[in-house]
């Protein structure tokens, strides 16, 4: 108990499990025969009604996660009539982190209260003047979507926020001492589960009550939730490139190797770089994510370093590793092929196989002569892409306009000579057999109908 700091409510959960059968209170006075006891200043204790305030503050720890000492932050922010409390640890505690973990102590809660109270971390309050604070911008638009007034205590005044202080000596003895986790996810985890079994539920010694009921009477006194959530993490546009990577800072990461050529929406946050696929950006730089998310991959420290995923190399080399079997396969095509192929060797580099797997499948679901005429159309525009030629093929306009002219070639008249061999799975020879014959009496019927003009 003493040499780890232990509550008395912590001890007693734990030897009773040995086998204990006394009392809390012989325990507790026990607790105090051998217990240091630490000087407190005199000051004056407050209290604020339903709804009205709330105060925040972090926390360093140095916990056990797998094995290994590791320095993590606690987020801390509790409702001043309720003492309802809401903990988070991170890594790391920059103002992104500190933002987003407002946002999940406010779903949580169900509610944000009038006003809350800081001391003035650098992640809220950047620079400090004797009539006022400059706020951190980020911090000031997080505050201005839930509403919420922000009041800065005067520096050194930490028993203005007394309440938040004192739970992290609680947190402490009865979560984190003694225990070891397997990794963050982990230790949050069970912060969460001891919040909702033990930290809410227990009668708090200043109110006499629990906070999980005081909070059913405070949170009709709150401030609503929003309708879509503030979004802290760093948010840039990316453009999938040929590697079927993105870039952030100096690194690379992987996503589909379907995407290549595509924007996405690269968020940050916690050491997590998320992948977003048709997200938006609206008003005030609010981001709304609408889109889905198609990777995740943890940030590195390292410089100029590409990670690809498993999931996506295996799809690469799904479609890329016969490259040159396909190549081979998609040049009896004819002319258009092999100036095709070389547009997207060009623009997709090793993704290039892709792209003509992609393209010979839609051969043999809409047949090779529409295929033809949609490389010829996107070739012109020099789109090249398997995506613009499906697009082609349905009737619209390719993405991208390059001037560019390609002699048209024929239609290969026997199609049974061009695909023989070809390894690739297809409809029968003689289904394109009877298009080319179907199409050369169709242009013998319009010969004849068409009457000559004459001079």
């Amino acid at each position: 108990m003493i040499k780890k700091e232990l509550t008395a409510v912590r001890v007693l959960r734990e030897i009773r499990a040995l086998g204990y059968e006394g009392g809390y209170s012989v325990l507790k006075e026990y607790a105090r025969t051998i217990r240091r006891r630490s000087r407190r200043r005199p000051h004056l204790r407050f209290e604020t009604d339903k709804g009205v305030q709330g105060q925040v503050d972090l926390s360093p720890y140095t916990v056990d996660l797998g094995g290994a000492a590791t320095p993590v932050v606690c987020f801390s922010m509790v409702f001043g009539y309720s003492r309802w409390q809401y903990i988070r640890f991170t890594l790391t505690a920059d103002a992104h982190s500190v933002c987003h973990s407002h946002v999940l102590a406010f779903e949580d809660a169900g509610g944000v209260p009038h006003e809350i109270l800081y001391d003035r971390m650098k992640q809220v309050v950047l620079e400090s003047y004797a009539d006022r604070v400059v706020f951190h911008p980020l911090f000031t638009a997080l505050a201005r979507h839930y509403g919420f007034k922000a009041v800065p205590l005067a520096p050194g005044y930490k028993e203005g926020k007394g309440k938040v202080e004192n739970p992290f000596k609680y947190v402490d003895a009865d979560l984190l001492k003694g225990s070891a986790f397997h990794d963050l996810g982990d230790l949050n985890r069970r912060a969460q589960v001891w919040l909702q079994t033990i930290a809410r539920v227990r009668t708090h010694g200043t109110t006499q009550e629990r906070p999980v009921d005081r909070m059913d009477q405070e949170r009709p006194n709150l401030l609503g939730l929003p309708p879509r959530p503030f979004v802290a993490a760093r948010v840039q546009d990316r453009l999938v490139g040929p590697d079927f990577c993105v870039a952030w800072d100096t690194n690379r990461y992987s996503v589909s190797p379907s995407l290549v050529g595509r924007w996405v929406k690269a968020l940050v946050l916690d050491g997590v770089l998320d992948i977003y696929l048709d997200g938006e950006i609206i008003l005030d730089g609010q981001i709304i994510q609408d889109g889905k998310i198609i990777a995740s991959h943890r940030v590195r420290d390292t410089h100029h370093k590409r990670y690809v995923l498993p999931e996506h190399e295996a799809e690469f080399r799904q479609h890329s590793t016969s490259r040159h079997v396909l190549q081979e396969q998609f040049l009896r095509l004819g002319e258009i092929a092999q100036t095709f192929t070389d547009g997207l060797v060009k623009a997709h580099g090793g993704a290039a196989g892709y792209h003509i797997s992609e393209i010979l499948k839609l051969a043999d679901q809409v047949g090779v002569p529409r295929v033809l005429e949609a490389l010829r159309h996107a070739a012109r525009y020099g789109a090249f892409g398997h995506t613009s030629v499906a697009r082609i093929v349905r009737g619209k306009r390719p993405g991208r306009l390059r001037p560019s002219s390609f002699p048209a070639e024929p239609v290969p008249q026997h199609v049974a000579e061009y695909l023989k061999a070809a390894g690739h799975s297809q409809r029968p020879l003689e289904h394109y057999e009877r298009l080319l014959n179907n199409k050369a009496l169709q242009n013998k019927r319009n010969k004849t109908e068409d009457p000559d003009d004459g001079v």
